[in-house]
């Protein structure tokens, strides 16, 4: 049977004719704290709030997550229970997903089309033209902004290899038509290191310029047609490899040895193996380790991944400047097996990128990390690090405001050193002697003790429960979901415990509440 799939953005779900439709596919991911991607979100509610009987459609959801996250792809689990309680048939089980794992991606695939051919589906006329969808949307992740970088500053002090390098970048999008609320991340598409797609080349012996047609014209270009060091250097993930290419070695490789190695790699009964092999390498390493030739130059660049844009809170208000926009970025350098490693998009900001330069961008939207409509409303803002940016725009509109019509502002800030990684200190210091804050820092290696934020919370415990239960204030936390994120809800928790003389579960409902009524929200990721 001859099957022509629709690949459609969910956030067009209004277009779909669900009365008329057999078979959906959901592949879906969870945002930062359990929450739908934005552009899923419309869907996400009418789904949940949908009395309508969809017995008619049969569906299958591949959850992606990161099980680093609290909530390990919550959505897609979410979605799944949802369309069986609408009467939808479930062809497969809800499959999860940590971390882009491809053999079980693939697996799932495989067992889909199993499981479609089996099913009695009608042949139909498609009333839906999936090109035309989102054609007049302006500048988006598909169809970025070249913009230009104006100004990059460090915001650090590096004395030693220890030091973290933090910048920031400052972007002019002037004519672009973009927008953006305080609380939006800037999407960046990086280059890729040359001489990294250098030495690619030279391990496959290409020269650069064999021409490559792509299925659809890259952002950026008028036609189709691409040189291969272009397309390695714009357009494809070198850094993350895919099993399927080294199933493509494997099937080119004329040394037994390797052969026997990649086999071992590719077919152990413990899956963990391939990913554990993966995870400390690169592309560069892994066509330097098996050195094939000749491997067809479109095989292999089809075998990559393409490369993806990186989000960046925003750390600028539109109400001050909405022609620039600016980043916060810690630079991430590292080695594994003996060779220096570099965060792809960090190192391009700060090695690569030039002001005068052109980047393309773009403003990924966060309705669920917002400023409440009542400036009276009082805030705590929980942020170490490069967490401070998006609250550096919070704080630039509430300082626009008089005294009296901003509520009380406590700023939790974290860092290493005072002396060194105190972001944005003199911007911070400057309101708190305005009043517009309550600067409360935390310099976990300035002292024999480590002081983190979450210290200086068990130490206002009293404060920021009359804040939250008798003021009705807003919390807010931004940075790191592994443990800083966490080690913060706890100390939350603690202090409603001792505070409201509360049990530990009546403690989660009222965060849960809190979070319910949008006044416990978090931009949380993981590096």
């Amino acid at each position: 049977m001859l099957w022509q799939p629709r690949l459609v953005n969910v956030k067009y779900y209004s277009y779909i004719r669900w009365t008329e439709e057999q078979l959906c596919l959901l592949v879906i991911s969870t945002s930062g704290d359990g929450v739908p991607p934005t552009d899923a979100l419309p869907f996400y509610q009418m789904l949940m709030n949908s009395g309508e009987t969809l017995s008619h459609i049969r569906y299958a959801v591949l959850a992606l997550g990161d099980s680093n996250y609290p909530h390990f792809c919550k959505t897609g689990l979410s979605l799944d229970k949802r369309l069986g309680e609408l009467s939808a048939v479930r062809l497969l089980d809800c499959q999860t997903i940590d971390m882009e794992d491809w053999p079980v991606i693939s697996d799932w695939m495989n067992r889909v089309v199993g499981a479609v051919s089996e099913a009695d589906l009608a042949v139909k006329t498609d009333y839906l033209v999936v090109n035309s969808l989102g054609n007049n949307e302006g500048h988006t992740r598909t169809n970025p902004f070249l913009s230009r970088l104006l100004v990059k500053k460090p915001l650090t002090v590096v004395d030693n290899d220890e030091d973290k390098v933090t910048i920031q970048c400052e972007f002019d999008i002037t004519g672009s038509g973009l927008t953006w609320t305080a609380g939006d991340a800037l999407g960046v598409y990086p280059q890729n290191n040359q001489s990294q797609v250098e030495g690619i080349l030279q391990a496959l012996g290409y020269t650069g310029q064999e021409g490559v047609e792509t299925d659809q014209r890259p952002w950026g270009h008028t036609d189709r047609v691409l040189t291969c060091k272009e397309m390695l250097l714009r357009y494809l993930d070198i850094k993350h490899v895919k099993p399927e290419l080294l199933e493509l070695i494997l099937s080119h490789s004329s040394c037994d040895d390797q052969r026997q190695q990649l086999r071992d790699l590719l077919h152990t009964q413990v899956p963990s193996g391939v990913r554990e092999y993966l995870s400390v390498r690169e592309v560069l390493d892994v066509v330097e380790e098996f050195k094939v030739r000749p491997l067809p130059v479109d095989r292999f660049l089809s075998h990559l991944k393409p490369l993806q844009p990186r989000y960046y809170s925003i750390s600028s208000s539109p109400q001050i400047n909405s022609n620039t926009v600016c980043v916060t970025a810690a630079v991430v350098r590292y080695s594994t097996l003996g060779r220096d490693r570099e965060g792809v998009t960090t190192c391009y900001l700060q090695d690569r990128l030039l002001p005068g330069d052109q980047c393309h961008v773009f403003i990924s939207r966060n309705p669920d990390f917002r400023l409440p409509s009542n400036t009276k409303t009082p805030l705590i803002l929980i942020g170490p690090g490069t967490g401070i940016a998006p609250f550096r725009a919070f704080l630039q509109e509430r300082a626009l405001l008089s005294q009296e019509d901003r509520g009380q502002i406590l700023l939790y800030f974290g860092c290493r050193h005072k002396n060194k990684d105190f972001l944005y200190r003199d911007e911070l210091e400057n309101l708190a002697e305005k009043s517009v804050i309550c600067l409360r820092p935390a310099f976990s290696r300035d002292q024999e003790e480590k002081v983190y934020v979450q210290h200086l919370l068990l130490q206002d415990g009293s404060l920021i429960w009359n804040l939250v239960n008798k003021e009705e204030a807003a919390v807010y936390i931004c940075g790191d979901a592994k443990h800083m994120a966490r080690d913060v809800h706890k100390v939350l928790l603690q202090i409603i415990v001792m505070q409201g003389r509360t049990t530990q579960d009546e403690a989660e409902l009222f965060l849960k509440g809190l979070e319910t009524q949008g006044r416990y929200q978090k931009d949380v990721w993981v590096t």
